[in-house]
């Protein structure tokens, strides 16, 4: 790959595996565990990966697992939504279940945070969707993944856009909680005209 390349395949980004295959459905068990499980209802649209119900589980009786490292992207695989999360390394311990592709970027070519978002961009979006496979469920193939064309601007530019999405993250969650405190607010507001409009018919 050219210093001047514009696009690249994400075969040539990243390298891509496949999640951790359980024999069984995964089993959250709290009271004895070692590994964090993502599965697809953990990864969010905004690239966010929430691990606040991650399923607990104990992997004793599976083969090795080969843990999440900071920077790896879980690509849904299936389902018909193949939007991208950002493993940020907040915790130790953590696989994704073999729902999903993940990719390690090659951080001499691509920023993670970048390629993340790019994957979750309506382009590439359309593109998994003209190529899914499936008639009961819509998954994607490896092969399809590995063709991607990714647009690679320089890493500074890529920084750069990683930097202002963070950015519009932050802003629109901050906005989303403003609105759920108004919308308490007016809700209370609203009950306390009906408590006084009954309290005074009941004083009359």
């Amino acid at each position: 790959m050219g210093k001047h390349t514009k696009t690249a395949k994400l075969s040539e980004l990243a390298d891509i595996r496949t999640g951790h295959p359980f024999r069984g459905s995964v089993e959250h068990t709290p009271t004895s565990w070692d590994y964090y499980v993502l599965q697809l209802k953990d990864v969010q649209k905004d690239c966010h990966i929430s691990l606040e119900q991650a399923a607990q589980v104990s992997m004793t009786d599976e083969r090795p697992p080969q843990p999440l490292q900071p920077g790896d992207i879980l690509l849904r695989a299936r389902g018909g939504y193949y939007y991208s999360g950002l493993f940020s390394g907040e915790r130790p311990n953590v696989i994704a279940a073999a729902q999903f592709f993940i990719l390690t970027p090659d951080i001499r070519k691509v920023a993670p945070a970048y390629l993340c978002w790019y994957l979750n961009q309506p382009a590439s979006q359309q593109y998994f969707e003209r190529n899914d496979t499936g008639t009961n469920i819509s998954m994607i193939n490896k092969r399809t993944i590995r063709e991607l064309l990714v647009t690679l601007p320089s890493l500074a530019t890529q920084h750069k856009i990683a930097t202002i999405h963070q950015g519009w993250l932050k802003e629109k969650t901050l906005t989303e909680q403003l609105l759920h405190n108004r919308e308490q607010m007016v809700r209370g507001l609203c009950q306390a005209y009906i408590n006084r409009d009954f309290q005074n018919r009941d004083a009359s």
